[in-house]
């Protein structure tokens, strides 16, 4: 079921919320976090369909914020529950104007309280995400340099600002590929490694 609110505020998005659970029990709660995704328009169906395949494994509550498009200042919603919302709600904030400039003040009456905040940039992401509005209010900030113009100079510059809960995709799969290269090391003869050669796409 996909509800969608012109014109709205934040707090008549988490009311248009707590109307479905008592109507109907639409959305369940036993949340186990809540998912921000800062993603450009383009980016969003992508985005929402990998956020409800994990969302299976970890029901969260998605709130997805998109740039702002040029226009009168306001907020349009998009209100994603039951089928189109796998094991979690999604909520979809489109900014207009100036409402975009402050995405925390948009997203922080519909989080869940007393639940872990995770940020991820499915796209292009900020070359410091804990210093985002977005990122600086979540204990995991998830970048994908994959993703990025020139992977290489994004991993750099992130690199560069490195916190505390900072994941980055790429890295992460590269896991077994660096367990394999432990293991090489493992086995005998356990002779000294002097050099190393690896080939491969120097883009990635």
């Amino acid at each position: 079921m996909k509800i969608q609110l012109h014109d709205t505020t934040s707090s008549k998005i988490a009311s248009q919320l707590v109307k479905l659970r008592e109507e109907g029990g639409a959305v369940a709660l036993g949340r186990v976090l809540t998912l921000l995704v800062v993603a450009d328009e383009d980016d969003v169906e992508e985005a929402v369909d990998a956020a409800n395949q994990a969302s299976r494994e970890h029901p969260c509550r998605v709130i997805v914020v998109t740039d702002a498009v040029p226009g009168a200042d306001g907020l349009d919603a998009e209100i994603r529950v039951g089928g189109d919302a796998g094991a979690s709600e999604v909520i979809l904030l489109r900014p207009r104007g100036a409402a975009g400039g402050d995405p925390d003040t948009l997203v922080t009456p519909l989080l869940l309280p007393d639940a872990p905040i995770v940020t991820w940039w499915p796209g292009a992401a900020p070359d410091d995400p804990s210093d985002h509005p977005l990122g600086r209010m979540a204990q995991r900030r998830i970048t994908d340099v994959m993703r990025c113009g020139h992977p290489l100079r994004s991993l750099a510059r992130l690199a560069e600002h490195h916190a505390p809960g900072d994941t980055d995709l790429a890295w992460a799969r590269a896991t077994l590929w660096r367990g394999l290269i432990a293991e090489s090391l493992d086995e005998p003869p356990y002779t000294r490694v002097d050099a190393i050669r690896i080939a491969g796409n120097t883009d990635h």
